[in-house]
């Protein structure tokens, strides 16, 4: 499996994950949160973090960069 494969379904088992314990779809900005980041820690972060978070931390967590790009 090449990087790029790995990556993506590295993505999208963090998605599904998402939401799992949002019990929602997620929006594309959510979405993008996720996809936009390629590194192996970035995304192992992403991951971890998520795991450790409930619903509504969870969606500030991935709300989080479009409100500091906003202000």
């Amino acid at each position: 499996m090449d990087n790029e494969q790995l990556v993506k379904s590295w993505h999208e088992a963090i998605i599904t994950e998402c939401r799992k314990r949002l019990g929602r779809n997620m929006t594309m900005e959510e979405d993008a949160f996720i996809t936009s980041r390629g590194g192996f820690i970035a995304i192992e972060m992403i991951e971890d973090t998520i795991k450790t978070l409930e619903a509504t931390e969870l969606e500030e967590y991935l709300n989080s960069e479009e409100r500091t790009n906003k202000s």
